[in-house]
């Protein structure tokens, strides 16, 4: 359906009917806003999709969910932008990368699997986005390591991605050993409280009189007449 006005106000009034605002650009046309039911679109989302068809005005159109805004908690979608698309047209989308197989590696102790890529930027036909693209790691070894470039994508697809950019590796942990500098002043052997005094410090200790304390007069012998 045509929003007939825009705005943060009118928006949360159409979520809190079920509905999302959402808006549908490109192909050289004017933006148009929008809002689609809420429930379908979580629906597609969850299954993947990619392409969705669109009706508007009793017309169909094919449109790629372009951008998916969530919530602060990102729980809740909260808006949507979309883009018109030609069937017949290559388009770059994002899809994401899931790894299977348990690396021969990780049996060895303080070993751990690295994968600081999810998602793969590709481009390909709009009618043959996959839903994702699988990587077997089972036969990595400590040191070994997956790069974009050694990804065998499925023909049509394509990435503009660096070649050299790392998909997944198993490495070891490596220990850090921080090394304490003695603190400046410190004597060698800490005065320890409660400690026992040994012979000869007794003495010692009961002679000095203690800091800020005043040493007590001697007496004298009674002069003898």
């Amino acid at each position: 359906q045509r929003r007939e006005r825009i705005g943060s106000r009118y928006a949360n009034r159409l979520r809190q009917a079920g509905r999302l605002p959402a808006v549908v650009y490109g192909h050289g046309q004017e933006p148009l806003h929008l809002s689609v039911d809420r429930k379908e679109i979580v629906n597609l989302l969850h299954s993947n999709a990619h392409i969705i068809e669109l009706t508007l005005d009793a017309q169909k159109q094919p449109v790629l969910i372009k951008d998916v805004q969530w919530d602060h908690l990102g729980a809740q979608v909260v808006h949507l932008d979309l883009e018109r698309v030609d069937l017949t047209e290559r388009i770059t989308v994002e899809v994401p990368l899931v790894l299977f197989g348990e690396a021969v590696g990780l049996k060895e102790e303080g070993a751990i699997l690295e994968h600081p890529l999810t998602a793969l930027e590709i481009e390909c036909l709009a009618m043959e986005i996959p839903d994702e693209i699988k990587v077997d790691v089972a036969e990595l070894k400590v040191g070994d390591t997956i790069l974009v470039g050694d990804l065998k994508l499925p023909s049509g697809i394509a990435t503009k991605l660096d070649p050299e950019t790392l998909v997944a590796g198993v490495s070891m942990v490596k220990e850090e050993v921080v090394e304490v500098a003695p603190v400046e002043g410190a004597t060698a052997e800490p005065e320890i409280i409660g400690r026992k005094p040994e012979e000869g410090e007794e003495g010692a200790a009961a002679a000095a009189p203690a800091a800020g304390e005043k040493k007590a007069p001697e007496k004298k012998a009674p002069e003898k007449k």
